[in-house]
């Protein structure tokens, strides 16, 4: 089943390149996406016993380029991905990723 219809939003991703002086990601340039972002407040307990709350999956096309600590932009609100999922086929093929992203803090 394709996922390809339902991809009916856009995001833009901003890889990681690298850390600045205080410890901060750095950016680089975006690139627009199709996607389908759902909000949701999914929480996760971390193994230090701290929870986290997802704060919205997005689902891209397999030959996505993005990374767990990329930021990613949808509707003016800026998150950063947390947790990247490839969707598996019975033939083994990858159907899509499922990104979980968490509201960017800026300091």
């Amino acid at each position: 089943m394709s996922l390809a219809g339902l991809l009916n939003q856009t995001v833009t991703i901003y890889n990681k390149s690298s850390y600045d002086a205080y410890g901060h990601e750095v950016v680089g340039s975006g690139t627009s996406v199709k996607a389908r972002f759902q909000e949701t407040t999914k929480r996760k307990l971390l193994p230090n016993g701290n929870l986290l709350t997802i704060d919205g999956i997005v689902y891209v096309p397999s030959d996505t380029l993005v990374n767990t600590d990329d930021r990613l932009d949808y509707n003016s609100t800026k998150f950063k991905v947390y947790g990247k999922y490839s969707a598996i086929e019975g033939n083994g093929q990858v159907n899509h990723v499922k990104l979980e992203v968490i509201k960017w803090k800026e300091t």
